[in-house]
């Protein structure tokens, strides 16, 4: 995400948000994370925030956010939050790229990631195009 990388200081800010039923999923999350990448990705340390959908405003100075599932108005209004702050939204589900979220991972022969190019735009952060181009497209109404 080059626009991304210009918001980095010394860390990489990554909000993984959920709603309360999925508390234990979400440290799961950030404790995998941290045993994958105990020295954070290239020369930057991870900061990792475990945050609930009612308490989104800690996601704000977010470089990504991680969204959990949830129910659709969640979605669409974690989205709009995220995408006003230009923070890059990742879902694992890709039924939520209708919804505005960035990007997703399409599974098929090959994991590649799958981006919403629409929402990116209209969240203004730049995608590499390296990114862009080992990606699948999403296309409003390409379904789940």
């Amino acid at each position: 995400m080059s626009s991304q990388k210009n918001t980095i200081q010394n860390q990489i800010e990554i909000c993984i948000l959920h709603d309360k039923l999925d508390e234990r999923t979400a440290l799961s999350l950030v404790e995998r994370i941290h045993s994958n990448y105990p020295n954070g990705i290239k020369n930057y340390k991870l900061k990792l925030i475990n945050s609930t959908y009612s308490e989104i405003n800690m996601c704000r100075k977010s470089q990504l956010a991680f969204l959990l599932d949830t129910d659709e108005k969640n979605i669409e209004s974690s989205v709009r939050i995220l995408n006003g702050n230009r923070v890059f939204t990742m879902s694992y589900d890709a039924k939520y790229l209708v919804n505005g979220v960035d990007a997703t991972l399409f599974l098929g022969r090959k994991v590649v990631p799958y981006i919403n190019m629409s929402a990116v735009r209209q969240s203004g952060i730049e995608i590499d195009n390296a990114l862009v181009q080992i990606s699948k497209i999403y296309l409003q109404g390409d379904g789940k």
